[in-house]
């Protein structure tokens, strides 16, 4: 081989040579990204471990409490199988979080809660057959509608509607307890030693024991039509069939809500999205644990009434706990696996392909050295004869 194509030959074979482990190089760093990438699917896969839900107590039909995930829906909507009633937050403004009808009823509602309760049981339109007072007698700062205090020539202060009216004439002649309760507020009224709230006060002591003595006299004639006739009132309709027994705790849910909206100073909606189902349950979850929201709890022992309470704290007595989340990392092990292998796919091509450009880069070298070896060879004998 003359020495102009073995030069030739020669910088060819560098070039290959260069091009060889530019290629073995590349493949080096893609083989530390996916180093980089295993650490991260395995990380992930280490959150996912540690992935907790939370979970609310219910009473199953065996009377036994089971826990279910939790969202929004089923722990702070009515829900009658729950051991609590619990509401929920905003930590922003300290407003109870409800859905939009809730709201809605709430805004026309919020000077009295058993009207609240009786709204949305359906029966809003519904309170007594008196027009001039849409169902209210009077008011001590607190009346339902647009009554006009002044021109009403009642006797009392008292703000109850047309329906508790009626049962308590039934039957206040037999219970002195209720009578006095009455008279006590009765009493009330012109004395200016006794401030608003106090009246207020008495007010719902009376309401409170007509509704837990006579809630069922007064639901039976709740579910009269009171746009028929007055003197021969029909049941309506959609109220057919209806009893106290079935429809108690859910209004006492109602009444109860009305209290916690009424003592935080308001409500906000939360998304019909938000409420139910897998996309319920994640929402939830995430807004509890970054700390968006709180969780408060009636507590009916010795009459605590609303009191904030938390995942971490009294298991037994909340009856919401956080346990692992299996599902999530059932899935998350699945998808380690997928990607792992995915990745070592990979890895075992790119070693492949460093083996082969080994081979080449070897085989280059012996050539190279060949022909740098002829090319010395033939310098010395063309040269040799001038030394």
């Amino acid at each position: 081989m003359g020495m102009a194509a073995s030069q030739v030959r020669l910088l060819a074979l560098t070039a290959q040579m260069h091009n060889t482990e530019f290629k073995a190089q590349r493949i080096e760093s893609e083989k530390i990204a996916l180093a980089t990438q295993e650490d991260d699917i395995y990380q992930k896969y280490c959150d996912a471990l540690d992935a907790s839900k939370i979970q609310v107590g219910q009473l199953s039909s065996l009377g036994t409490t089971v826990y279910v995930d939790a969202n929004y829906s089923n722990t702070c909507g009515f829900n009658p199988d729950n051991v609590k009633q619990y509401s929920l937050i905003d930590n922003r403004n300290g407003y109870v979080i409800v859905p939009e009808n809730v709201k809605e009823t709430y805004e026309e509602f919020n000077n009295d809660k058993y009207s609240f309760a009786w709204a949305m049981m359906g029966m809003d339109a519904n309170f007594g057959w008196d027009d001039q007072f849409n169902g209210c007698e009077v008011g001590i700062g607190i009346a339902q509608g647009d009554y006009d205090a002044e021109e009403y020539d009642g006797s009392t202060s008292l703000y109850m509607t047309e329906v508790e009216r009626m049962v308590f004439e039934e039957n206040c002649d037999s219970d002195p307890t209720l009578q006095a309760k009455y008279d006590d507020l009765v009493d009330s009224e012109g004395d200016d030693s006794i401030s608003l709230s106090e009246r207020q006060s008495l007010l719902d002591a009376f309401r409170d024991e007509l509704y837990r003595k006579y809630g069922s006299e007064i639901f039976e004639y709740m579910i009269l039509d009171k746009q028929g006739d007055p003197e021969n009132p029909e049941v309506c309709p959609e109220f057919e069939g209806e009893t106290w027994t079935g429809i108690q705790a859910e209004f006492k849910y109602y009444v109860n809500l009305w209290e916690q909206i009424h003592e935080s100073g308001g409500c906000e909606t939360i998304a019909t999205e938000y409420q139910t189902g897998d996309q319920g349950t994640e929402w939830f979850n995430n807004m509890i644990s970054s700390g968006l929201v709180s969780i408060k709890m009636l507590d009916t022992s010795n009459s605590k009434g609303w009191v904030e309470t938390s995942i971490s704290t009294s298991i037994g007595n909340n009856y919401l706990q956080q346990v692992t989340d299996d599902k999530l990392v059932k899935k998350a092990e699945a998808e380690y696996e997928h990607e792992l292998k995915i990745i070592n796919r990979k890895d075992t091509k790119f070693d492949t392909e460093l083996k082969n450009l080994e081979t080449t880069e070897t085989s280059l070298k012996t050539e190279i050295d060949s022909i740098k070896q002829v090319k010395n060879d033939n310098i010395e004998r063309t040269f040799g004869i001038f030394s």
